[in-house]
């Protein structure tokens, strides 16, 4: 089993797929000309998850933060839920290319599980929150309410209750970013507890490091 890597190498994935669209697509498995590496499978299958939260350092990147580290909450990236999974091979006939761009400028390589899930589709998210967070939410209360999905380039960000509503379709990225909407008021220290249900009855979850938002 493969960990899967870190939200950054999720950030590449999902540009590589959305600026390499209007180009002509590389497979490992057909004849080319682009010397892509090969790849172990094109789809994942999820075994587990792991969470780190990250601060933003400016624009264009940011870090992961340890634990009892403080950060302004206008400086807090969220916290990357990242799922460890399986990669699952799919041969298929290489398929024509229909990009009229000369191959030798046009050429995108693929990555592992850039297909998405072969089989799993995201039936709950559940948020917990470990420290009073404020008025309304007291230890141990479910903080969905308060959980932003935030969107990888073109994607839009979306309140975590309408994201899954929407979300019908298998799993496509190989980890998700929840940020909270805002600081907390009564305790500054921010732990959750994440659970994740998939439409195959596998449950995962893990516990944050605990950070302070200020």
């Amino acid at each position: 089993m493969q960990n899967l890597k870190k939200s950054i190498r999720v950030r590449v994935l999902v540009l590589g797929l959305v600026i390499g669209l209007p180009l002509q697509m590389c497979s490992p498995e057909a004849s080319d000309d682009c010397n892509c590496s090969p790849i172990t499978g094109s789809y994942f299958d999820i075994k587990g998850m792991e969470m780190s939260n990250y601060r933003k350092i400016d624009e264009n990147s940011v870090k992961r933060m340890l634990e009892n580290e403080a950060v302004p909450y206008s400086e807090y990236e969220g916290l990357s839920v990242e799922y460890q999974v399986d990669y699952i091979s799919h041969r298929s006939h290489a398929q024509p290319s229909f990009s009229m761009i000369n191959s030798a400028y046009a050429c995108s390589c693929v990555y592992d599980g850039y297909a998405g899930s072969k089989n799993e589709k995201l039936i709950n998210i559940s948020v917990i929150t470990l420290n009073d967070f404020d008025e309304n939410h007291k230890a141990n209360d479910t903080i969905n309410d308060l959980i932003i999905v935030k969107g990888y380039y073109f994607q839009e960000n979306e309140y975590l209750q309408d994201y899954l509503i929407k979300d019908t379709t298998n799993i496509k990225f190989q980890g998700i970013q929840l940020l909270v909407d805002r600081k907390p008021t009564l305790n500054e220290n921010y732990k959750v507890k994440v659970v994740v249900e998939l439409s195959t009855g596998e449950i995962y979850q893990d516990i944050s490091e605990s950070i302070i938002i200020r």
